[in-house]
């Protein structure tokens, strides 16, 4: 939900959906309906600076899945409700940001697969409606059966990781929802992390929102915003969401992290960058930052971090996740001996 200049497409009106072709649907038996894929086509990017990957996810024995859903990337005006998914400029926008920026953070503990799919337009969470509902159900049933398929091709112990950004965090939740939340896939659910977006804090009702450091198996979510900025969405769509503080990983509000906590920020230039740069504390369903301590912050004016959501914390996820996964592994396999 953040490319692109012109800011009139986030509220003019195109016509009703049904006015609209239904773009086709995307094959997943297909490699070139996958943005990512461990087999045909898997992320190579990873920031410099960064600690280097051990060994290549594609080789890793008993691997975590990570399936990510990629965030908005189509918008402007004069368009319909819902991208063709195979547009390339469209693609273009996907990989060089969300994919190489956000996605590639999984594969420090695993394999990444990420769909294309007909993502519903930027409009769609600002002109609240049946039209914005219309392109987002278009919008999940890619996302409902790039899942099914995925799950049709990791072995049917593998742990799972749902994550995303934005639109991806909605489509995200959803599959938590429809899959995992009480079913018999729970147990495999290494953990979700679907920032960007206000997920409802009644809407889960047996998958926990992480409430500490490497929660196995909870949602970890959070939404960027400057210090006192609210934004004009949050009376209607924040009152109920559950969020965690992505460097102290805890729920509790008004506990500002420690400069020396923050592990750094994964630049434009994809570099980790600015070790101890943020401080933040979580605030009735926000995560407010103070003013970043980097040099040249003063022209960085931003009131809305929603685009940084994983880069102002990337390698604090990381640590997390790495623990995360440990922690499943040995419970998993605790389980299997005394099973």
């Amino acid at each position: 939900m953040i490319f692109g200049s012109d800011h009139r497409d986030k509220t003019a009106h195109p016509g009703p959906f049904a006015d609209f072709p239904e773009p086709a649907a995307p094959d997943y038996a297909h490699p070139k309906a996958w943005a990512a894929h461990p087999h045909h086509g898997p992320i190579r990017s990873w920031p410099s600076r960064v600690p280097s990957l051990p060994v290549s996810p594609e080789r890793v024995p008993d691997p975590v899945h990570t399936f990510f859903i990629h965030p908005t990337t189509f918008r402007g005006l004069d368009t319909g409700w819902n991208a063709a998914w195979d547009d390339p400029a469209i693609a273009t926008i996907t990989d060089e940001w969300p994919l190489r920026h956000q996605a590639s953070l999984f594969r420090a503990v695993g394999r990444v697969s990420a769909p294309r799919y007909r993502q519903a337009h930027l409009r769609t969470f600002f002109l609240r409606g049946a039209d914005s509902q219309a392109a987002l159900e278009l919008a999940y049933s890619d996302i409902r059966r790039a899942f099914i398929h995925f799950l049709q091709n990791i072995d049917d112990k593998a742990g799972i990781i749902v994550a995303g950004h934005s639109q991806g965090s909605h489509h995200g939740w959803r599959i938590l929802q429809e899959f995992f939340d009480g079913s018999g896939l729970q147990p495999r659910l290494v953990a979700a992390y679907l920032p960007g977006y206000p997920i409802p804090g009644d809407s889960l009702h047996h998958i926990p929102f992480a409430d500490r450091e490497a929660h196995v198996g909870a949602v970890h979510g959070w939404m960027t915003f400057a210090e006192s900025f609210v934004p004009e969405f949050h009376a209607s769509h924040m009152q109920n969401t559950k969020m965690v503080h992505p460097i102290l990983w805890t729920p509790e509000e008004g506990q500002w992290n420690h400069w020396d906590a923050h592990q750094g920020i994964v630049t434009r230039g994809f570099k980790l960058r600015h070790q101890g740069a943020l401080s933040g504390a979580l605030h009735q369903g926000m995560l407010w930052i103070k003013p970043l301590r980097v040099l040249g912050a003063g022209m960085f004016a931003m009131k809305n971090w929603h685009v940084a959501d994983y880069n102002l914390f990337w390698d604090n996820i990381r640590l997390n996740l790495e623990k995360q996964v440990e922690l499943f592994r040995f419970a998993t396999n605790r389980n299997r001996e005394l099973g």
